[in-house]
């Protein structure tokens, strides 16, 4: 409920230019983790501050030729720890590219069993076996982070 109604409430005013940092009074029982997760949650989502890496899905549709539920929890649990990255994980190559323009990373299905690795908006890799394409995805993070 708290993170409705301050989503709500805040984001829009940080989506107006209204404000650019917030504060969530606890009147109930949850804890302090809770409230500053929320907070933070809010201020990534105002493009305010980043505290976490951030994640760009498509919902699926018939053109999605892998488990993309399956896949977004593989990648975040490899990629979780990457403060301030935005991976987008598309479902196919028709609508993905768009979708997750403003990326930094994209993994997108490019056919049966088959994946696509963007850097930005450039396709840097394609038709990688999907069971290899996650870590092929953390090797071109790790790449880049390193100067390569």
């Amino acid at each position: 409920d708290l993170q409705i109604k301050a989503a709500a409430d805040m984001g829009a005013l940080i989506f107006d230019g209204l404000c650019d940092g917030i504060f969530l009074l606890n009147q109930g029982e949850l804890s302090h983790a809770v409230i500053d997760a929320t907070a933070f949650g809010i201020l990534q989502a105002g493009r305010v501050r980043t505290s976490k890496t951030e994640y760009i899905s498509c919902p699926g549709c018939g053109r999605t030729l892998y488990d993309l539920e399956k896949t977004i929890a593989r990648v975040k649990a490899a990629t979780s720890h990457l403060v301030g990255v935005k991976i987008g994980i598309m479902g196919c190559i028709v609508n993905g590219p768009g979708e997750m323009a403003d990326a930094d990373y994209g993994y997108v299905g490019a056919g049966r069993g088959k994946i696509s690795l963007y850097k930005g908006k450039t396709c840097v890799e394609k038709n990688i076996p999907e069971e290899h394409a996650v870590e092929r995805l953390l090797e071109l993070i790790r790449n880049d982070s390193a100067g390569g």
